[in-house]
């Protein structure tokens, strides 16, 4: 028996997909790549483990206020964005309204920020599209 992760071109892993798709599901990792381009592959793994992997990306919001204008801002240095109110709460909605616009223009632009994005933020990206557009989700995942 092979301790080698199962791995299926694109045609084979179309033929065995119930299968492979099994397999993932009892918590092996099955890969397939492209057999023109072996380097790009995708990973079927359980939900629930992704699911405790991503838990373990925390984001790190910074709250800062502008003495001047009395406006706060918070900030996801992760992703780039950030909200403004004049109170902690507001700005916290402002910057949902943010994640929830840019996950929009992340999905209807996929291929451009494929290409635009470092590995690393379209993971935070991809646990904040895991919330499913439910607010109270975002805020929990942003620790808000």
């Amino acid at each position: 028996m092979s301790t080698a992760i199962p791995q299926y071109n694109i045609r084979d892993t179309k033929k065995r997909y119930s299968e492979l798709n099994n397999i993932a599901l009892k918590g092996i990792e099955v890969i397939t790549y492209n057999a023109n381009d072996e380097k790009e592959k995708v990973s079927h793994i359980k939900t629930s483990y992704l699911d405790l992997l991503l838990n373990k990306l925390f984001f790190n919001p910074t709250v800062d206020l502008d003495d001047e204008l009395m406006i706060y801002t918070v900030s996801l240095n992760e992703i780039d964005l950030y909200g403004e109110g004049k109170t902690v709460e507001a700005a916290v909605g402002d910057l949902i309204d943010s994640i929830l616009q840019f996950l929009t223009i992340y999905i209807e632009k996929l291929d451009l920020f494929a290409k635009a994005e470092s590995e690393i933020k379209r993971l935070y990206l991809l646990k904040l599209l895991r919330c499913n557009g439910d607010r109270e989700k975002i805020k929990k995942a942003i620790d808000c």
